[in-house]
């Protein structure tokens, strides 16, 4: 064999060799998974075989790109983070082709400076403070990223060359070392506007030192570069319609696309202060979406022998409820009558004569002057009280109150609207059903609320993947109006109107 022949060979057995990587299941390694326990693998258009992560963590991995995107080919290997106050996740990708080589979540370390983003916010206002924080957060995604690149390193994995941030505002501030003085108080402005592009080494990452990090800009306040990653993909998916797309969380953002008078795009965003209640921590017995997390909670049988029956994560004993299973509980309750329109709990009788089943209505408590609802078996029970229920109100209110409020300032109605996405882990797990029962959205047809996952993730994404993606979530940024729910007049009328759930 000649020279010539052998570096032929050598190619040959390279190019099988990264097929087969690209093929192989960054949960369970097999070349042949079709969906693991981990992964299950599905077809983007245009971008080869990618996994959609299984994982019961606050992230979901991501679904596909939307249709008409397409990636610019690069050099070498680069991840993307979605930097959530509760939850990190991050994706390993190969730049040339597209494919998504492995992804890693991991807790936010900074929960020891407060559970909420208030709380890190007024921490990161000490400046020593601060430093702890950035390094407790580029630490752990330091490793995050070692550990995606370590895994893929038998398979031809190099040197992490781009990494891409999207967070909400006092994460991304915290990861590049500013004080985040503007979040602190009224008019509660980003201390950060345009896109941050620096070496690792100038933030203290340590694996990522020589690779090049962006962080993508902040819409508003309490709006980060997140939401505007989700409206990236919304856009690019529906580029001429009227979408409402809403990422629930702590604080939820909430994004309309709409088309102006004289043909142009418009957009409004704004964040509504939903509160811990949809993630469980205002509620009695909330909890995260971990094992022993009642996430379902529906009706069995037929009228008049219906009781309620509740799926738990990990198939154990129930120890509390998450978000799902909370607005699943209320659209329950409501239609069973156990609720009335303004949320009040009835009595037993008082369910009784409003038609609720015999034995959903011996599940009525009393506990002194408080009625409590008991949603599981008395051996293991999990109640939800009515202090729980005005919770939940105050959370969905908010939420709903600024959707009319971007609605109104488009001159739009809901029925008028073409989608509306659900984006986030909420979102993944959430009944449609029940958010629309439960007045969390606007009352549209089911089959216009589209489940779509962690489109905060397939953002960041797009933007790692394609320069040109890039540049049009920069563009959108500045077109964005973010609107300030404080500050509109009408934000108190809408807020006490929808705390009843006829609305």
């Amino acid at each position: 064999m000649n020279c010539a022949d052998a570096q032929a060979g050598r190619k040959d057995v390279k190019e099988i060799f990264m097929e087969t990587v690209r093929n192989r299941c960054p949960g369970c390694r097999r070349v042949s998974c079709d969906g693991c326990g981990i992964y299950q693998k599905k077809t983007a258009p245009g971008s080869g075989e990618i996994y959609l992560n299984k994982l019961n963590t606050n992230k979901q991995i991501r679904e596909e790109f939307p249709e008409g995107f397409e990636m610019e080919p690069g050099e070498g290997i680069g991840i993307s983070f979605d930097v959530g106050t509760t939850t990190l996740a991050g994706m390993l990708w190969d730049l040339k082709g597209g494919i998504l080589l492995g992804a890693e979540t991991a807790a936010n370390p900074q929960a020891v400076f407060g559970a909420d983003v208030i709380s890190r916010i007024r921490a990161a206002g000490e400046e020593a403070a601060l430093k702890k924080m950035q390094s407790l957060l580029v630490e752990k995604l330091d490793g995050m990223a070692e550990a995606l690149e370590k895994a893929e390193r038998p398979y031809g994995a190099t040197a992490i060359r781009k990494a891409v941030f999207a967070g909400n505002t006092a994460m991304c501030e915290i990861l590049l070392g500013i004080k985040p003085d503007g979040l602190s108080g009224a008019p509660f402005v980003p201390d950060y506007e345009k896109t941050v592009a620096i070496k690792g080494s100038r933030l203290g990452f340590r694996f990522l030192e020589n690779t090049d990090i962006i962080v993508l800009p902040p819409i508003g306040g309490y709006v980060g570069s997140d939401a505007l990653a989700v409206y990236g993909c919304v856009s690019r998916q529906e580029p001429g319609g009227r979408v409402l797309a809403v990422d629930i969380g702590t604080n939820g953002e909430i994004l309309l696309q709409c088309v102006g008078e004289n043909g142009n795009r418009i957009g409004y965003a704004c964040s509504a202060a939903a509160g811990p209640a949809l993630e469980g921590g205002a509620v009695s017995q909330g909890m995260r979406a971990a094992a022993g997390a009642i996430d379902r909670v529906s009706t069995s049988g037929s009228f008049p022998m219906q009781d309620i029956i509740c799926h738990v994560l990990g198939e154990i004993s129930p120890a509390g409820i998450c978000g799902s299973g909370l607005v699943d509980a209320l659209a329950v309750l409501l239609k069973t009558g156990v609720l009335d329109d303004t949320g009040y709990m009835r009595s037993p009788d008082e369910a009784r004569l409003a038609g609720a089943p015999g034995r959903i209505c011996r599940r009525i408590r009393q506990d002194g002057a408080v009625w409590k609802f008991l949603l599981t078996e008395e051996a293991h029970p999990v109640y939800l009280t009515a202090e729980d229920v005005r919770q939940l109100q105050l959370a969905v209110s908010a939420l709903r109150s600024g959707m009319e409020i971007l609605l109104k300032k488009a001159g739009l109605r809901a029925k008028e609207i073409d989608r509306i996405y659900l984006a986030g882990a909420f979102g993944c797990y959430i009944r449609k059903e029940s958010a629309l029962l439960a007045g969390l959205l606007p009352k549209v047809p089911e089959e216009k609320v589209v489940q779509a996952g962690n489109l905060a993730g397939v953002g960041s994404a797009m933007a790692l993947l394609s320069r040109p993606a890039l540049e049009r979530m920069e563009q959108e940024c500045g077109m964005l109006e973010h609107v300030e729910l404080a500050e509109e007049e009408e934000f108190k009328e809408q807020f006490l109107k929808h705390l009843n759930f006829n609305c």
